[in-house]
């Protein structure tokens, strides 16, 4: 279990690393058998990304499609005596191909270690279709 100011470090780095489009750093904040779970997704987006490298690589390709992105934290919840991180933060992304993608989310961190053991995004899958559509269309 990591403490709750250390979780709340990571998800800190975490989003910032996105907002630099760092993948390669933002990598290493992941257990190799992490996974990423998405209750709702937009259709064509899957589930369920399971394992550090798919993550990695399913990230770099999201954010190629981006121009610029940004992630604003309006939410910062460590939970008490657990590894869990709640956040709520406001997605806007400007896509290559000029669309545009905002949205607001709450995510779930668990921790093993200092690393990230799984991610739960909620969004509103509707919005997030714009950037699901890119993705396909890049090929």
């Amino acid at each position: 279990m990591t403490s709750n100011s250390s979780g709340a470090s990571v998800v800190q780095r975490f989003y910032q690393l996105l907002n630099d489009k760092n993948i390669d750093a933002w990598g290493d904040l992941w257990h190799q058998s992490a996974q990423i779970v998405v209750l709702y997704p937009a259709e064509g987006f899957p589930s369920l990304i399971d394992g550090k490298e798919a993550i990695v690589a399913g990230f770099r390709d999201l954010i190629g499609i981006y121009e610029s992105f940004q992630a604003t934290l309006t939410g910062l919840y460590p939970a008490a005596d657990s590894d869990a991180v709640c956040v709520e933060y406001s997605a806007r992304a400007v896509l290559v191909d000029g669309g545009e993608y905002t949205n607001d989310n709450i995510a779930v961190f668990r921790f093993e270690g200092e690393l990230i053991r799984e991610y739960r995004d909620y969004f509103d899958p509707r919005r997030f279709q714009v950037v699901v559509d890119a993705l396909a269309a890049r090929g």
